[in-house]
């Protein structure tokens, strides 16, 4: 199974969440990362008063760790049906977007709870 990772993901791996822990170190194939989730992580670190040395930190090991996805013209579309559908913010949707039943997003983040291709991660 594939997994695309969410800022939350991250963000919770980063505080010492050992949930996540599998996801990020333990797969043989790496999982992904959606590059507006970097943007994500960017500024709640920043909001943490981190330095940018920790954030630059932060984004490489995230890149080490997960195949960056960049943002492609059908996904910015399907993104746009998904927050429409579902209620969710663009960011989320665009995350989504990369999901299917043989990629699912892993995430604690409630907005995802209840879609299909979601691993909530409580």
């Amino acid at each position: 199974m594939e997994f695309v990772l969410d800022s939350h993901a991250w963000l919770e791996y980063f505080a010492g969440n050992q949930k996540y822990r599998d996801y990020i170190e333990g797969p043989e194939v790496l999982p992904f990362t959606v590059s507006i989730t970097l943007t994500e992580v960017i500024r709640s670190l920043l909001r943490k008063s981190k330095t940018a040395r920790e954030i630059e930190a932060a984004v490489g090991f995230i890149s080490s760790k997960s195949i960056i996805l960049p943002v492609e013209k059908e996904n910015a579309v399907a993104a746009g049906f998904i927050a429409e559908k579902e209620g969710l913010h663009f960011s989320d949707a665009l995350i989504y977007s990369f999901a299917n039943p043989e990629r699912k997003v892993v995430t604690g983040d409630p907005h995802f709870r209840k879609l299909p291709n979601a691993e909530f991660v409580a």
